[in-house]
């Protein structure tokens, strides 16, 4: 019951500052100015139709690199498994609070389809996040470098581009480690991750995965490049919705911000990066002439459009809750629970191994 309080109470914390943080942003702009806008953009939806479509498109092509990552593992699923537990794990992202999100909701489902290989099935979800924050990163990092005037420019995005410079070193020096990982062992910050009660299975979950995926360079190219295709549809969601929007900023321009935005509203400070990314949205589209009741509107229609689709997930899970039986009080405790078991058991294999 206290570990249950617990959960809610940071939750809601988190829910709170994210929306903090927009209500700060709506009392600094002209609502007039937005709300004309957002009538407007009713007119253009032809553009809001083309950015739903690209999203859409995405969507798929993320279940597409689940399907081969799980193909590779030896977890054989169907199609329509694959799309149904990929829109329970989006639906769990976008409404559940706590530690039972939706990459979880992913492994627990998938372990289930494919006789409870839960150490497999956790590895799959892990390396399918990482291989997307990776090209994001990557994406980002290059247009640090590319548009480093443009960056230099104005001092409204010297911190953002810091925290995104640090990130990526943070990732190399990591997978440094964890490639070189006994020549660290005896380090006390090591034993101490280890035996943190949450840092501790999600390293172990991201080890399983590297050690597990790192010499499949074939997979790791397919699924690598599908990333990044997912992040060029999405910068056409962005410019689309944009457009709608009457932002005249070119794709460049997109490509420039919208990768470190996502990369930075991707730690875990609030649900979904909600009020992080509007926030960085309003001061780095600011710097490009764009005028915050035009970037706060953007940024949510992202948003809301991710939570639309991902009710679909939503349907599913009650289906699959009625499939076994449970309310769905029921089976988010089953699913609690067998996920808590779940990162006990997980070990994780040498490099040998």
């Amino acid at each position: 019951m206290k570990k249950t309080i617990k959960k809610l109470t940071t939750g809601f914390l988190r829910l709170g500052i994210g929306l903090g943080i927009i209500l700060f942003l709506l009392f600094k702009i002209n609502l007039k100015d937005m709300l004309t806008v957002l009538h407007e953009s009713l007119l253009q939806w032809p553009w809001l139709v083309t950015g739903v479509i690209f999203y859409t498109i995405c969507v798929w092509i993320g279940i597409g690199r689940w399907k081969i990552i799980l193909d590779a593992q030896g977890l054989k699923m169907a199609w329509s498994r694959v799309f149904c537990i990929s829109f329970i794990g989006q639906f769990f992202n976008s409404f559940m609070f706590g530690s039972t999100g939706g990459d979880l909701a992913r492994a627990y489902y998938a372990a289930k389809e494919t006789h409870h290989k839960k150490t497999e099935a956790v590895a799959t979800v892990v390396i399918d996040r990482m291989i997307g924050l990776m090209a994001l990163n990557l994406i980002a990092g290059v247009m640090l470098i590319a548009r480093f005037n443009f960056y230099q420019q104005h001092w409204a995005t010297h911190l953002p581009a810091l925290i995104m410079a640090g990130m990526i070193l943070a990732t190399v020096a990591a997978l440094f480690v964890v490639f070189n990982i006994r020549l660290f062992k005896g380090w006390p910050i090591l034993r101490f991750i280890e035996h943190h009660p949450t840092l501790g299975p999600f390293i172990r979950r991201m080890l399983i995965s590297i050690y597990l995926y790192h010499r499949r360079t074939k997979i790791l190219l397919k699924t690598t490049s599908l990333s990044l295709v997912i992040h060029a549809l999405f910068i056409m969601q962005c410019y689309c919705l944009g457009k709608s929007l009457h932002i005249n900023i070119t794709i460049i321009d997109y490509l420039t911000i919208i990768p470190l935005i996502m990369s930075i509203a991707a730690l875990p400070i609030t649900p979904g990066g909600l009020g992080i990314r509007e926030g960085l949205a309003v001061t780095m589209l600011g710097t490009m002439g764009v005028g915050a009741y035009q970037a706060l509107p953007l940024s949510l229609m992202i948003y809301f459009i991710a939570v639309a689709i991902s009710l679909i997930g939503g349907f599913i899970f009650l289906g699959y809750t009625a499939g076994a039986g449970h309310t769905v009080h029921d089976e988010i405790t089953v699913l609690e629970d067998e996920t808590a078991g779940e990162n006990r058991q997980i070990r994780v294999p040498g490099p040998h191994e």
